[in-house]
């Protein structure tokens, strides 16, 4: 029942008054799209460049050899997402890495990670006892943050301030299921969980670890994407990004794209487009028709 007529090209995409226009077929903009399409509107994508994908993209930099070109690993998609949209079907395939980071050191010792624990309790232990003992209490306790951090990132929050009957409904509702969450961690993990909320990511690891090695590569966890100092308040939450994600139902595990990041944005196109969504490419857009009202009545092309 999702599959609609498909429009190709920018000049039949302007024949047609859509419900929904989404600017940049990242894969964001089109799981934004396939979720409207499904709930029955008419949706359309304009991309600026001649391929889909925005930051989760798979080119061709040298002929005959594709690349991942932006972001390069995959778990904090959602798997709601992956199972309402089908993804699977329509070819997503994750690959786990046998090994999450590897930190070389001067005198010849070296400190691998990865999703084994025994091996993982080893190889800390190399440079410290007590952290190796502590990293497995470090990681069940972030683990129990992104419990409730799991609940956030998959309820619909209500509106604030304005929203019709439906939010008013809801918004008691949410925040009582907010405060169950909360009150379910116990005092003492509820003050560490706001500390970590604000603290600097040194100051989380020097909490937990006594050794440089190991607290170097946890670091990372905080830095990659962000551009964020380790001494920056509010740094240490992005060590929560690390045990929030999953794949394939393992938590805390970073996975490769088969067909590399592209293939992502290509799942979520073929969903998309089973919904009824129409994605035009090469087409820019240089600004939004908006009446005296405020109301959004159309877009300007290049």
């Amino acid at each position: 029942m999702w599959r609609r007529r498909s429009f190709s090209t920018l000049r039949e995409l302007k024949e047609k008054k859509w419900d929904a226009v989404v600017i940049g077929a990242g894969h964001n903009g089109l799981t934004a799209a396939a979720y409207l399409a499904r709930a029955g509107l008419s949706v359309a994508v304009v991309e600026r460049r001649h391929i889909i994908g925005g930051a989760a993209v798979t080119e061709e930099l040298v002929p005959g050899y594709k690349f991942t070109r932006c972001s390069y690993l995959q778990s904090l998609l959602r798997p709601s997402v992956i199972r309402e949209l089908e993804l699977k079907r329509h070819g997503l395939k994750f690959l786990k890495p046998l090994a999450s980071s590897f930190t070389p050191c001067l005198d010849g010792r070296y400190l691998l990670l990865g999703t084994n624990d025994e091996q993982n309790h080893a190889e800390i232990s190399k440079f410290s006892k007590r952290d190796a003992d502590a990293y497995i209490r470090y990681e069940e306790q972030l683990n129990k943050y992104a419990k409730l951090m799991d609940f956030l990132l998959d309820s619909r929050t209500p509106e604030a301030f304005n929203g019709g009957l439906r939010d008013r409904l809801e918004r008691p509702m949410f925040w009582a299921r907010c405060l169950r969450h909360i009150l379910a961690m116990g005092q003492k993990d509820i003050v560490d969980f706001v500390d970590l909320l604000l603290s600097p990511t040194a100051k989380v690891l020097n909490k937990w670890f006594e050794s440089d090695i190991v607290k170097a590569t946890l670091s990372t966890d905080a830095t990659v994407g962000t551009m964020a100092s380790i001494y920056m308040p509010g740094s240490g939450y992005i060590l929560l990004h690390h045990v929030m994600g999953e794949t394939d139902g393992d938590r805390n595990v970073w996975s490769h794209v088969e067909g590399g990041m592209g293939s992502i944005s290509l799942a979520i196109s073929r969903a998309a487009k089973e919904a009824g969504v129409h994605i035009v490419t090469n087409a820019e857009v240089s600004g939004l028709i908006i009446d005296d009202s405020g109301i959004v009545n159309g877009c300007r092309f290049l």
